[in-house]
C-alpha cells in the first residue's frame, strides 16, 4: 500500500488526497489538530489511532478532562486508566473468534459512542473493548488500545483498508513496495528487499516475475 509521511499538522487539503490516515501514539496533540482530524473524517476519512495519543499538550504537558484528550469526542471513547504491562508478559485480546496478543499497555476503555470490535481476554479489565471503533459523518475512527501483535495488527487494520479502498500490493515477505507520482503525472514504484536473502516474487507487478538480490532495490 503506498505510505507517505507527514505531520500532524497539516492541513485538510492535504489529508483528503488521502483514504486513511494512521497517528499511532500521537501523544502531543498541537492546537487544530484534533479540528483537522475530525472534519479530515466527518468528510469519508479513516483514521486508525491508540493507546496513548492525545495525553500531552503542544507544551508537552498532561491534559486535563481525560484521555485521549482533544481526540476524546472524535475516537468516542475515554481511556479510564492505561494499564502497564511488563516487558516480558503480554495480554490476550479476542477479535473475530480468534487470539492475539497485545504488550507494552493496556488502555481500559469505555466507549462513548463507539463499537467494540476486538476485547481484552484476560486481568480485570477481561471482556472490556481493546479496539473501538467509531463512525463520525461519513468516516470512522479506529482506536486501537494495546501494542498488538503483528497478527493482531492485521485482523484489526485489514477490513479497515479494504473497506476505505486503498490500493494494496501483496508482497512477500520483506519486500516493500512504494508508488509515487511526480508533478507531471508520472509513477515510480521502487521494490525494496530488506530480506538478508535472495527473494524470487512471482507474477509481481505488471506480471511478470522478479527475483531480488538481498537488500536490493529497484525503481521502475
Amino acid at each position: 500500500m503506498p505510505v507517505d509521511m507527514v505531520e500532524s499538522t497539516v492541513d485538510l487539503a492535504t489529508l483528503k488526497q488521502y483514504r486513511a490516515v494512521v497517528a499511532p501514539t500521537l501523544i502531543m496533540v498541537k492546537p487544530g489538530v484534533a479540528q483537522t482530524l475530525t472534519q479530515y473524517v466527518r468528510e469519508g476519512g479513516t483514521l486508525i489511532t491508540g493507546y496513548m495519543s492525545g495525553i500531552h499538550n503542544e507544551f508537552d504537558l498532561v491534559v486535563e478532562g481525560g484521555y485521549p484528550g482533544p481526540l476524546r469526542e472524535l475516537c468516542g471513547v475515554w481511556v479510564e486508566e492505561i494499564d502497564a504491562i511488563a516487558p516480558d508478559a503480554h495480554i490476550d485480546v479476542t477479535i473475530g473468534g480468534r487470539t492475539v496478543r497485545g504488550s507494552i499497555v493496556a488502555s481500559i476503555i469505555e466507549p462513548e459512542g463507539a463499537q467494540t470490535i476486538a476485547t481484552y481476554g484476560g486481568d480485570f479489565y477481561a471482556g472490556t473493548p481493546a479496539a473501538p471503533v467509531h463512525t463520525v459523518g461519513e468516516g470512522r475512527v479506529v482506536f486501537i488500545g494495546t501494542a498488538l501483535d503483528a497478527e493482531g495488527m492485521s485482523a484489526v487494520i485489514d477490513p479497515v483498508i479494504d473497506a476505505c479502498g486503498a490500493e494494496t500490493v501483496d508482497s512477500p515477505e520483506g519486500v516493500e513496495v512504494m508508488r509515487r507520482t511526480a508533478d507531471d503525472g508520472t509513477v515510480f514504484t521502487t521494490v525494496i528487499n530488506t530480506a538478508g536473502r535472495p527473494v524470487h516474487w512471482p507474477h509481481a507487478l505488471g506480471g511478470e516475475s522478479l527475483d531480488l538480490a538481498p537488500f536490493e532495490t529497484r525503481i521502475m
